[in-house]
This record gives C-alpha cells, sequence and structure tokens, in this order.
C-alpha cells in the first residue's frame, strides 16, 4: 500500500476566504490542525501568479519536488492571520513500507526544524503529543490521507501554461 502526500499544515483555526483564493481544501486533523494537499505544480503555479521570488530555506536533503516557494509563508500568513506564523511542510513518498518522507517547520520565512526533520518532529512543533499507544503521526490520523488530492493535477497544465 502507498502513501504519497505533499501537504501544508497549520494549528489553529483558519481563514476560509484565504482558503478559498488559494484554491486550498482544509481538511481537518485530530489536535486542531488543518491539512492541506498541495505539491510542487501547485506552489509553483502560486508562485508565478503572485509574482513572489522568495525561496523557502529548505534542506539539501528533500527532493526536488518538495515545495520551496517563498508562496507557502503568505499562504500560511494569509490562513493563520499571524505576521509569522508557525507551518509545516510535509511529504511522504513510501509504497509497501519502502520510500522516505521530509519536514520542515517554519516560523513565519525562518525554518526552525533540523536539516534531518521528520513528520513527528513537525507535528510536535505544532503541539501534537504522541501518547503511549501512538506516534504523532497517527495522533492526528495522518495514515487516513494517503494520496493528494486529483484536484491538484490541474496544476500541471496551469504551469505549463505559465511556461512554470
Amino acid at each position: 500500500m502507498s502513501h504519497r502526500i505533499t501537504a501544508l499544515l497549520i494549528a489553529g483555526p483558519h481563514d476560509a476566504a484565504a482558503a478559498e483564493r488559494f484554491d486550498l481544501r482544509p481538511l481537518p486533523l485530530t489536535a486542531g490542525l488543518t491539512l492541506f494537499h498541495v505539491d510542487h505544480y501547485f506552489t509553483a503555479y502560486w508562485q508565478a501568479l503572485t509574482g513572489a521570488t522568495e525561496r523557502l530555506d529548505v534542506p539539501a536533503t528533500v527532493p526536488s519536488i518538495f515545495p520551496s516557494e517563498g508562496v507557502v509563508c503568505r499562504m500560511a500568513r494569509e490562513l493563520t492571520g499571524a505576521e509569522a506564523p508557525t507551518f509545516a511542510l510535509v511529504m511522504t513518498d513510501y509504497f509497501g513500507g519502502v520510500g522516505g518522507q521530509w519536514a520542515c517547520v517554519f516560523r513565519g520565512a525562518q525554518r526552525i526544524s533540523a536539516d534531518d526533520a521528520s513528520i513527528n518532529d513537525a507535528l510536535r512543533a505544532l503541539g501534537v503529543t504522541r501518547t503511549a499507544d501512538e506516534d504523532e503521526f497517527d495522533v492526528v490520523g495522518l495514515g487516513r490521507h494517503r494520496r493528494s488530492p486529483e484536484h491538484l493535477d490541474r496544476y500541471v497544465d496551469l504551469c505549463e501554461d505559465l511556461g512554470v
């Protein structure tokens, strides 16, 4: 069974109008988190559309398709209403138990996670506490979100149309 997602995670409430402006579709998780599926094409499109040029400080060890566009920070600001919101970008790529995961936590545009941060590390930074029986990943129910939704597929063509 596969698990392949890329997502923006925030803690606390989000501004529904901001989510709609960026075509972000909120998925509530437990522990007060919200997941927004994104991918490289999605963030590249919004980076180009908004004219943003900033890049996020992501470790060299993340895959080239890990979102590094600075527009993600703008999305998090508008979603949370905070000038320097704490948010995470996570990515999984597993099939049959083989694969990898990557995570970065930011406070505003500043990365606050280690180069080798796990998704559990990122979730702890967002306030998630493991239980005796479940790690942070399982506490918030990330296992129920196994693949990116089809609505992101259109961003491949939108990027091509923009020459991105």
